[in-house]
């Protein structure tokens, strides 16, 4: 039952995380923060990564947007959880563009292309996670840029927060004490850059790299560890337990990972893509790479770790911009906004 004075928002998402998985984590963050901020939310969402899931997810969908009670919709990924909510149009439609939604399927098919532009087009109100993807949705899509807000998606920084003991925490992940330690976090794919990374460890020899995730690309270096995906209320562990974060990304929106790690403290090494550059202010917060180039990476990952000093003031810079500009009650409230204006 709807709460008196409460906005009453349906949530679709094809990605969201059930026990086994984070599949989608920043998406369930988000609605509980919501929830928090005093939203009531009905969610109808996919949570395995199967195809056949599709079937059940759009039924549900359509049976609720026909039939049940909702002030507004918000659907997360473009056409795939957003189509329906745009024929159906009982209430207004929300949907956030995350990535590949707007820069990369979009060119799959005519089908894809269109159902998006008419997503797009039915929408009241859009969602980008970056000013790429803003750009994108207005000039491939053809998206009135008055109706989109920029929103990344946030951080819970009171969950990933520093953590002091280091030795201890390396001890528990079977970590190495003494030697310095450069991250990964994300499927290892070409797109995040994953190839750069092992070009890196090649030119660093007495760095070690852990990698956190799934994926193809690997390499047999013993600089080189690669534990598998982890929990994602476990990954505060890992990142508090090693000293530079490094994700060389091809092609982003804002990667959450990123926020997760500067919240943390854990200094950041990235490019220059999507999202990113409003984020991280090289030198200030973190660092940027112009290039794809392995040696400009490493060269920074080198520097960074011989200068303690600089990489103590990245920390605590890194820190409180994230839990200024990023968490979760600061991402709920534009959001939450953007619902009261609609309503």
């Amino acid at each position: 039952m709807k709460k008196s004075g409460h906005i009453r928002v349906l949530v679709l998402s094809n990605m969201y995380p059930n026990r086994d998985s984070h599949f989608g984590i920043f998406v369930k963050d988000q609605v509980e923060s919501l929830e928090k901020a005093g939203v009531d939310i009905i969610r109808i969402v996919k949570t395995r990564r199967s195809r056949f899931a599709y079937a059940p997810f759009i039924l549900k969908s359509i049976s609720y947007l026909l039939f049940g009670s909702y002030d507004l919709v918000h659907a997360h990924y473009g056409f795939h959880s957003a189509l329906f909510a745009a024929i159906v149009k009982r209430r207004p439609l929300v949907v956030t563009f995350h990535r590949g939604d707007a820069l990369d399927e979009p060119w799959r098919s005519k089908f894809y292309y269109h159902t998006q532009r008419l997503v797009v087009n039915e929408a009241v109100r859009i969602i980008a996670v970056s000013q790429e993807i803003k750009h994108s949705l207005v000039k491939n899509l053809g998206s009135d840029i008055h109706k989109i807000a920029t929103i990344s998606c946030g951080v819970n920084s009171a969950v990933f927060k520093p953590i002091k003991d280091k030795h201890k925490l390396r001890k528990v992940l079977s970590l190495p004490k003494d030697k310095p330690l450069v991250l990964f976090v994300g499927s290892l794919s070409y797109r995040k850059g994953v190839d750069i990374i092992c070009k890196c460890a090649e030119l660093l020899p007495n760095v070690n790299f852990v990698f956190v995730g799934n994926g193809s690309l690997k390499t047999d270096l013993p600089n080189c560890t690669f534990v598998g995906p982890k929990p994602h209320h476990e990954l505060r562990l890992w990142m508090n337990a090693c000293d530079v974060f490094l994700l060389p990304s091809r092609s982003e929106g804002l990667p959450v990972v990123i926020l997760e790690a500067c919240s943390c403290g854990l200094p950041v090494i990235t490019s220059e893509v999507g999202g990113i550059p409003h984020m991280i202010t090289n030198g200030e917060n973190g660092f940027t790479v112009k290039t794809h180039n392995p040696e400009d990476y490493a060269e920074i990952v080198r520097d960074s770790l011989a200068d303690k000093q600089k990489l103590n003031l990245i920390k605590r810079n890194a820190r409180e911009f994230v839990r200024r500009n990023y968490d979760n009650r600061v991402i709920a409230n534009k959001i939450k906004s953007i619902y009261e204006n609609l309503v």
